[in-house]
């Protein structure tokens, strides 16, 4: 296969990553050899922040994502999450997208948003004939092809009117219009974020300025074919203050919170997913899990953990087991998720729970899949030595699919 048509392959890969919860088509149908994006550079620098809390331009994809837990001043609970994503080959052409949601954790609902920037629309009209040929069998790039055209994105993702807005200096942010994430401080220790929908609006600060940052996997480095492929560094525990406008009503709002800063190439090679959990635990310390799948053979191609513990330490995992627990199938997409999950961390003798503060906790994602399951989920289980372990935090389960319709073959 020739380089260009590869590059171009993986630059698809990256797209219906970012745009659909899944890579591109699988090499097991038969068309395509293994593919890979193209490498990072090797590193020499430490990982962390504040050197990385701006953008990569040699990142196939990368993301900023906040999630936090809040208390209003008359006591509702209520949890927030969002992604701002970066995604192309080249420095020059990059397109951004917008994903996010607001829990009412008493009332256990939730509002999500998936918006695209002009330049992602770009992307997307430039890749979408070509993953028409890698997947003849699916028809919705085709769809979604003519959508395009006719200048509309199917209901209910939304465009924004123009390119997202990216500053590096003084410090990084990134803002579609109203909904921003941006850097507040120089060591990258204190961070804001602002969310809108068409009933509420959430404008918080994070701030995590003593415990150290989590190097997930030890070094940060968590690449699927090389270490340098792929790079992640976390602020687990921040603390949060700011306000929520709930249906015309303004609340003070304190909490918890946390920031996920990822960028690089391998996670997006071939058909993957992953179930994912950055959850804190009331001991004090935090926890990263999680398990990336060929969704073609269900192999597991990493599963790991890494935990910070309340003293700033840092110990990894790799002997980690997860067992779905039950099902909830999505109304809206029909798509089948596990209920709950069993995670088994061998090293550290963690035997933990994850279960959902509510089932519906989907955000719709455009593209091959139609939706991700983000939500704030509630822990419990026991350590080595038996005592009891409880905490929350959020759960994302990425590249699940519904049924393929009859007759037009698998996904």
């Amino acid at each position: 296969m020739a380089v260009r048509y590869r590059t171009l392959f993986a630059a698809a890969a990256a797209a219906l990553l970012l745009l659909g919860g899944a890579g591109a088509a699988s090499a097991q149908e038969g068309a395509l050899p293994p593919l890979a994006a193209p490498p990072m550079p090797a590193r020499t620098a430490p990982v962390g922040l504040p050197q990385d809390a701006g953008p990569h331009d040699a990142a196939t994809i990368e993301w900023w994502y906040v999630n936090a837990f809040l208390t209003t001043e008359s006591g509702r609970k209520y949890a927030v999450v969002g992604s701002w994503f970066r995604t192309g080959l080249t420095p020059d052409r990059k397109g951004h997208y917008l994903i996010y949601s607001l829990a009412d954790l008493d009332a256990k609902t939730k509002t999500a948003y998936s918006v695209l920037d002009q330049g992602n629309r770009r992307l997307l009209a430039g890749l979408l004939p070509l993953l028409a040929q890698l997947k003849p069998e699916d028809p919705r790039p085709l769809q979604l092809l003519a959508d395009q055209q006719k200048d509309r994105l199917p209901k209910p993702h939304r465009a924004l009117p123009g390119d997202a807005v990216v500053t590096t200096t003084p410090r990084f942010s990134i803002a579609f219009e109203k909904n921003r994430i941006a850097q507040a401080s120089d060591d990258a220790r204190t961070w804001e974020a602002a969310l809108q929908g068409d009933d509420f609006a959430v404008d918080l600060t994070l701030k995590q300025p003593e415990r150290p940052a989590m190097l997930v996997g030890g070094a940060g480095k968590t690449g699927l074919g090389r270490p340098d492929d792929m790079f992640y560094v976390s602020l687990t525990r921040m603390a949060v203050e700011g306000t929520l406008t709930v249906k015309g009503k303004t609340e003070k709002v304190t909490g918890v919170g946390w920031l996920d800063r990822q960028w690089g190439t391998s996670w997006v090679v071939s058909d993957n997913g992953w179930d994912w959990f950055g959850v804190q635990l009331d001991d004090g310390s935090d926890l990263i899990v999680y398990r990336i799948k060929d969704n073609a053979t269900g192999k597991v191609l990493r599963a790991e953990a890494t935990l910070l513990k309340a003293d700033g330490t840092q110990v990894v995992d790799d002997r980690v087991t997860f067992t779905p627990r039950g099902q909830w199938a999505d109304p809206a997409t029909k798509i089948t998720y596990p209920a709950s999950f069993d995670v088994s961390l061998e090293t550290l003798g963690h035997a933990l729970t994850m279960t959902p503060a509510f089932p519906a906790q989907t955000i719709p994602v455009i593209g091959i899949g139609d939706a991700i399951w983000e939500g704030a989920v509630e822990v419990s289980g026991r350590k080595k030595d038996g005592a009891a372990v409880t905490g929350k935090g959020y759960m994302e389960l990425v590249g699940y699919r519904a049924p393929a319709p009859a007759g037009k073959g698998t996904r």
